[in-house]
């Protein structure tokens, strides 16, 4: 339900065990309910459950401790659903501190509720996808008799629930923030009561504020995925738990400052992952988060407003949906903003799906449960009590809106903030150049007013880099008419920050003016991988067809808009023996349909001083089997003046051509390399029923004291054919500690991309690989190493739902499956296995739904060795993009 659509790698951490609640206290110990409270000060104690509430997602508690839930009833329901044909909110009672008093409807009639709040005027605020309502109850009788429509989405015709509005919450001096999420893409308006507005295209989600009245429409902050909970902490500092792009992570708790971008922009499609693009602060111009955090966070509560133990004041709670736990956020000052950790307070099952946080004027929690993981509208639901049950040391509860504590670390931002003047322009200047990333960003924020233009322009040219780059951010986001003049200049820096965001800005705004200029900036300095990206996607960005159909909005989402680069570009950079080596290694890996270059491939293995260039076509030609490649790709291998690692993914690339190397691949058992020594056994296992192969097979493996080679040998036979052949892990305990130890990278990217693995089918990493799954580019930063194993040894534990297989079944017996299901009029569609779409006309079909497993292939750890098992964790915990 609260799960955004979808995280990086697909998480499986708990367990299967079906949840069942009992009228007790839940205690420390586990018991029959799967569920822990792990800081046994804390007593977790059950309210209300279905039938009285169900599929319950915002929570909210008045002054007079009447406790408001929005219960929802309109979130994709099935057919057959019995509930009510539209949202409601409940009011229930809790005088006694038990069960509730009594329970009634205080309002209805609402669609795509998403969450609700009490305004410091004490009257209920209610955001639903797509519009921000106040409901009041004037007469006191607990039932709404007025509600006033504040915002609005004027387009598009339909926002999905958990990519429309989100989160609502107001600060103590009365402005209402609001969060949104990216909307899939589309063209979006928001609309005020006073017609004042905010709208977008292909940005990313935001955080925007307006006066109670929805009047004063103004974005605050942009570059969200999904934000779904905002809230501000007792400093005033404003918090929002964002949800993570599906390859980019982890979920994070981001501290929010006029002005700022946190980097995600929807125009480039759901996997986060775009030279364009950041997450963490990586590009100039983006903030970092504060705090990683688990997989679907849901809701936020500042601790100060509880009872809870003394440890937990200057803390945050969040409800982490998709690992079914609540945690406690330490947090810490870092410069003007804050860092942390988390630390788990309650750990359920998967039915403990915890959402929203309110707390009553004593400091008691509630929250609501989803209960369980299917997203529609299913007829369960509760709400908990959590309190602290000694008492001792317990906060006093901090009321809603009362002033902020002091915060003396973000003083230096007020401070730029409140810069009015021209003569604010060095402190602004100097501003730039500070370490602290939000201090920079805030003096970027206020020099993007039209008062400082002037001093900005003159600013690009500074000695100092830091501000250069600053200077140009601001201009860039002022939308300066003179940006084509600075960009061109600024593309030639020797700063390789500049560099890459004068492409940026050149791409963002269209200047094709500068199309025929853009290779200024590989040849002005070093060239980074990510420089040189962000060079590709520029060229792609000043197509004609590009700059028109963005300008214009031609498409309703904008991340359908096809950014291609010109034809035959890639062949004729690679060729281009002008440019560096390692410009035209980077350009192979983007070279499109490799099927139709293999003369040219192969003919780049030939350049004996081009290591890395012949590298990275040996890794193109691996995807690309053909009998003329495997010959030359022979050749390599067997010159043993070539690098190892050339070699090796030389063998590598060998096992996918359909031809049979087998007696020139034997003698490489005694190679002096152990990693070639490794790839050949790795081919000659599909060979083992040769007789010659196998007895090389056995021969090594009784000669070899390579334990990974053994390793590799022992795994191609039979048990018993071999003697002393290693053991192997038979549960899942014993993999994990078997996993616990390091293995090789490089290798590990070999097991990732072999036949054996069958890895690079469905994921990509790097541009390489299938779509069938996530791409696992930012595997290694958005998971822990426990959670890859978890994934990759139980792959049905846990399936997130952009990843959820399908099945179709026809009437001849056959069996299909595949991601994405589209169900016609006349016929079905597949995302299938084989990277296809493919349509099955109804008539055909016997039946078809959901996939109770994953897609991704079961026991993978039965066709690897330990050591390859080893080598492939490390691999993708060391990938970043």
């Amino acid at each position: 339900m609260m799960k955004k659509i979808v995280s990086g790698v697909e998480i499986w951490i708990l367990s299967a065990v079906l949840f069942s609640c009992s009228n007790e206290n839940v205690q420390h110990q586990r018991d029959t309910t799967n569920l822990t409270v792990i800081d046994d000060r804390l007593e977790l104690t059950r309210f209300a459950e279905d039938p009285d509430i169900v599929t319950p997602i915002g929570i909210a508690i008045d002054k007079q401790n009447r406790i408001f839930v929005l219960e929802s009833h309109t979130h994709l329901p099935p057919s057959d659903y019995p509930g009510p044909d539209s949202d409601r909110i409940k009011l229930m009672r809790d005088n006694d501190a038990g069960q509730p008093d009594s329970i009634s409807v205080f309002a209805e009639g609402f669609e795509a509720g998403m969450n609700i709040t009490i305004s410091p005027e004490g009257h209920l605020y209610l955001v639903t996808a797509s519009e921000v309502w106040v409901v009041y109850d004037r007469d006191g009788d607990g039932r709404s008799e007025e509600r006033n429509k504040l915002i609005e989405f004027t387009k598009p015709d339909y926002v999905y629930a958990h990519a429309g509005l989100m989160g609502i919450t107001f600060s103590n001096d009365g402005w209402m923030y609001i969060s949104r999420g990216n909307v899939g893409g589309q063209g979006w308006k928001l609309v005020g009561r006073d017609s004042s507005s905010v709208e977008g295209y292909g940005d990313g989600g935001n955080i925007i504020r307006a006066r109670p009245d929805g009047t004063e429409l103004q974005e605050v902050a942009t570059g969200f995925w999904n934000p779904f909970d905002l809230k501000f902490d007792h400093k005033g500092r404003l918090l929002a738990a964002d949800n993570d792009p599906d390859s980019r992570g982890p979920n994070r708790l981001v501290h929010i400052i006029q002005g700022s971008d946190y980097g995600y922009k929807s125009l480039y499609g759901n996997s986060g992952i775009h030279p364009y693009l950041a997450w963490n602060g990586e590009l100039p111009g983006t903030l970092p988060y504060a705090v990683g955090l688990g997989e679907a966070p849901t809701g936020l509560l500042d601790a100060s407003s509880t009872s809870l133990p003394g440890d937990y004041q200057g803390q945050m709670i969040t409800s982490i949906w998709e690992e079914s736990r609540i945690v406690r956020i330490n947090l810490a000052p870092k410069g003007v903003s804050l860092t942390g950790n988390t630390e788990t307070i309650i750990q359920g099952g998967p039915q403990f799906r915890p959402v929203s946080f309110a707390s009553d004027t004593s400091g008691t929690i509630y929250f609501t449960d989803w209960v369980i993981r299917e997203y529609p509208n299913h007829g369960k639901g509760r709400i908990w009590k959590l309190t602290n049950k000694t008492g001792e040391d317990a906060l006093e509860p901090k009321s809603p809106y009362a002033n902020y504590e002091p915060n003396p670390e973000g003083e230096p931002l007020q401070d730029i903030y409140a810069s009015d003047s021209v003569d604010d322009f060095v402190k602004l200047r100097q501003a730039l150049t500070a370490e602290d990333p939000f201090r920079r960003n805030a003096a970027i924020t206020v020099l993007s007013r039209p008062l400082f233009q002037s001093q900005v322009v003159n600013a690009t040219r500074s000695n100092n880099a830091d501000i250069r780059l600053g200077a140009m951010i601001a201009l860039h986001r002022s939308g300066y008419d003179g940006g084509d003049e600075i960009a061109r200049r600024l593309l030639v820096d020797p700063d390789q920050r500049i560099r890459q965001y004068a492409l940026k800005w050149i791409g963002r705004e269209g200047m094709t003016s500068l199309r025929s200029e853009l290779d200024r900036a590989l040849t002005a300095g070093a060239v980074s991988e990510e420089l040189f990206k962000t060079y590709l996607a520029t060229v792609r960005h000043l197509r004609p067809e590009f700059v028109e159909a963005y300008q214009n909005q031609t498409t309703n989402e904008s991340k359908g808009i096809e950014r291609r680069l010109p034809s035959g570009f890639i062949e004729s950079f690679i060729q281009d023996q002008s440019r560096s080596i390692a410009l035209r290694a980077m350009a192979v890996k983007y070279l499109e349909n490799p099927r139709n270059k293999v003369d040219l491939l192969v003919s780049l293995l030939y350049e004996s001083e081009s290591a890395p260039l012949r590298l990275e076509v040996v890794r193109t030609l691996a995807m690309t089997p053909s009998q003329t490649v495997a010959k030359p790709l022979l050749n390599v291998i067997l010159d043993r003046n070539n690098p190892t690692q050339l070699r090796a993914e030389a063998l590598a690339a060998l096992e996918r051509q359909p031809v049979d190397l087998s007696t020139e691949i034997i003698p490489l058992l005694e190679d002096e390399e152990e990693d070639v020594q490794i790839e050949a056994a790795r081919y000659l296992r599909t060979k083992a029923s040769n007789n010659e192969v196998k007895s090389a097979l056995k021969e090594t493996y009784s000669s070899s004291n390579s334990e990974p080679l053994k390793r590799q040998i022992a795994i191609a036979f039979s048990q018993g054919e071999l003697q002393d052949t290693p053991s192997r892990p038979g549960s899942l305990e014993e993999w994990q500690t078997a996993l616990s130890d390091k293995g090789d990278p490089e290798r590990g990217r070999r097991v990732f991309f072999s036949v054996h693995s069958t890895c690079s089918t469905c994921h990509a990493i790097k541009e390489r690989g299938g779509d069938l799954g996530p791409n696992l580019t930012n595997a290694g930063q958005s998971k822990t190493r426990e959670q890859l194993i978890h994934s990759i040894l139980r792959p049905s534990d846990e399936i997130s739902p952009q990843w959820q297989g399908w099945y179709i079944e026809m009437e001849d017996g056959t069996t299909h499956r595949g991601r994405q299901i589209n169900v016609g009029y006349d016929d079905i569609e597949l995302y299938t296995q084989a990277g296809e779409v493919v349509s099955f006309e109804k008539t055909g079909i016997t039946d078809y739904g959901v996939a109770e497993t994953s897609l991704m292939p079961p026991a993978l750890e039965t066709r690897l060795t330990i050591n390859d098992m080893q080598d492939l964790v490390s691999f993708l915990e060391a990938t970043e993009q």
